[in-house]
C-alpha cells in the first residue's frame, strides 16, 4: 500500500482510507477518465479525499462499503488492470536478489551520525545491519543522522538487513547537504528481510523496496516509490519515481501482465451504512495534509528493472465528495463527474491539523537539538580529545542547525497561510 501523495496508488488487498489524497502532483493531468490512478484488488471502505489525476479501478469481485472521494478527473470504474499475484511474486523476489549484491561502498558511524561512502561513478552498493549498523552498536533507529557520499550521477543502492526496520528522528544528507527530493531520484532503501517497518518524523529521501513487511508510519514522509505488503497509519509522499540503474534481477522476469478491462464510469448511488474510520492527519516538511486509517493490502504497483523500481508514490490534499458509490456491472461509456462541495467543519479541520503538524514538528526539531548537544558533551568528555576533532564536530553541529533554521523557515511559512484567517467563523 501507501501513504497519501503526489502520485498514483495500488493496493493488492482490502483498503479503508479517511480523507486520502492520490495523483494530487500529477502535471499534466492526463485526459479525464484515462488513468487508472488508484487501483484496488479486494474491498474498499473510504470516506472523503479526492483522487485528483484519474479513474478509481476495483476489482469486479470486491465489496465496496463506502465510497465518498471525488474523482475530479476519472470515476470510480471496475476493472483488473494489474496482476497483483505476478507482481508481487516479482518485487519479492527483486528485492531478495538485489539484497544479495556485492557492496562496493563502505560505511562508518561517527558520533551517532552514519556516513556511507562510495566512489563509483555509475553504482554504489552498501549494505547495513539495521539492529547494529556497520558494528557501531547503534541502531538505525539510534543514529542522529545519515550522510550518502558518492558521485551525484550514481545509483545508491542501500541494502539494509534485519526483520524490523525502524527509524529514529534525524536528516538524511547527500554529500553534506540536506538531501533533496531531487536527489530522490537515484536512491533505492532496500529491506529484503523487514517483516515489519516504521518511521514516525524521519523524511526518507528515495524509493523504499520492502515488500514482506507490515509498515506503520506516523507524520512522516517518504519521496519515491514505495513498496510495503501492507500500510497503515498517516504519512505524505511525492512521485519522486525511482530513475536509477540497476542490475536486472534475470532470476526474477516479469511473465506476465493482465490487461486493463475498465467498465462502467456511471455509479450508482446507495445509502450504505458507512463505516468510515479516521485518524489524526497532519504531513511532514510539505504543504498538503493527509491521514490514513489501517489499511491492510499487498504489494502495488510495478517495477521496472534496470531503470525503475515501483511507480506508488501519492500526495494529498483533503477534499470531500457528495456521492456515495457502489460499482455497477454495466459496460456503457457513461461518465459521471464528482461535485466537490466546500464543507466549512473540513476546512477548519484542516486548518487545525495543519498547526498540529507544526507543532510535532517543532518538538522533533527540540529532540534533534537536545541530541546535537548531548553528542558535544560526550565529546568533550573524551580524554586527549584533538583540535581536529572539535573542529569535526563542530561542522557536523553547525550543518544540522543550519538545516534546521530552513526547517523553520518552512514552518513559519505554513503558518502564514492562514494568518488572517484562522479564527474567523465561517460564513453561513
Amino acid at each position: 500500500m501507501f501513504p497519501a501523495g503526489a502520485g498514483p496508488g495500488a493496493a493488492g488487498g482490502n483498503v479503508t482510507l479517511s480523507n486520502y489524497g492520490v495523483g494530487a502532483g500529477i502535471s499534466p493531468l492526463p485526459p479525464a477518465g484515462t488513468d487508472a490512478s488508484l487501483v484496488i484488488d479486494g474491498s474498499v471502505n473510504i470516506s472523503g479525499g479526492s483522487n485528483a489525476s484519474g479513474n478509481t479501478v476495483v476489482n469486479p469481485a470486491s465489496t465496496i462499503t463506502a465510497y465518498t472521494m471525488g474523482n475530479p478527473n476519472g470515476s470510480l470504474t471496475t476493472g483488473t488492470p494489474i496482476d497483483f499475484s505476478e507482481a508481487g511474486r516479482y518485487l519479492k523476489c527483486a528485492s531478495a536478489w538485489w539484497g544479495a549484491l556485492a557492496p562496493n561502498g563502505t560505511g562508518a558511524v561517527l558520533f551517532g551520525q552514519l556516513t556511507l561512502t562510495g566512489i563509483d561513478g555509475a553504482l554504489n552498493i552498501f549494505q547495513l545491519d539495521a539492529a547494529n549498523v556497520y558494528g557501531s552498536g547503534l541502531s538505525l533507529a539510534q543514529l542522529n543522522g545519515i550522510n550518502i557520499v558518492a558521485p551525484a550521477s550514481s545509483t545508491i543502492l542501500i541494502n539494509i538487513t534485519g526483520p524490523a526496520i525502524q527509524f529514529g528522528s534525524y536528516q538524511i544528507f547527500r554529500n553534506g547537504l540536506t538531501a533533496t527530493r531531487d536527489d530522490a531520484h537515484r536512491i533505492l532503501w532496500n529491506f529484503p528481510d523487514a517483516l515489519t517497518w516504521s518511521n514516525s518524523t524521519t523524511a526518507i529521501y528515495g524509493s523504499v523496496l520492502a515488500p514482506f513487511a507490515a509498515a506503520n508510519t506516523t507524520y512522516s514522509q517518504i519521496n519515491g516509490n514505495i513498496i510495503f505488503d501492507s500500510y497503515s497509519g498517516n504519512a505524505e509522499s511525492h512521485n519522486e519515481l525511482f530513475t536509477g540503474e540497476l542490475p536486472e534481477p534475470t532470476a526474477c522476469l516479469l511473465t506476465t501482465t493482465s490487461s486493463s478491462t475498465s467498465s462502467t464510469s456511471s455509479t450508482t448511488s446507495s445509502t450504505s451504512s458507512t463505516t468510515s474510520s479516521t485518524s489524526s492527519t497532519t504531513s511532514s516538511t510539505s504543504s498538503t495534509t493527509s491521514s490514513t486509517s489501517s489499511t491492510t493490502s499487498s504489494t502495488s504497483s510495478t517495477t521496472s528493472s534496470t531503470s525503475s523500481t515501483t511507480s506508488s508514490a501519492s500526495s494529498t490534499t483533503s477534499s470531500t465528495s457528495s456521492t456515495t458509490s457502489s460499482t455497477s456491472s454495466t459496460t456503457s461509456s457513461t461518465t459521471s463527474s464528482s461535485t466537490t462541495t466546500a464543507n466549512p467543519s473540513l476546512r477548519r479541520q484542516a486548518i487545525t491539523d495543519l498547526f498540529e503538524s507544526v507543532a510535532l514538528q517543532q518538538t522533533a526539531l527540540s529532540h534533534i537539538l537536545n541530541a546535537e548537544g548531548e553528542k558535544l558533551q560526550r565529546i568533550f568528555a573524551f580524554d586527549n580529545i584533538t583540535p581536529e576533532t572539535v573542529l569535526a564536530a563542530n561542522h557536523s553541529v553547525e550543518s544540522t542547525v543550519n538545516a534546521i533554521a530552513g526547517l523553520e523557515s518552512v514552518l513559519e511559512m505554513k503558518l502564514r497561510l492562514f494568518t488572517d484567517c484562522a479564527c474567523n467563523p465561517p460564513r453561513s
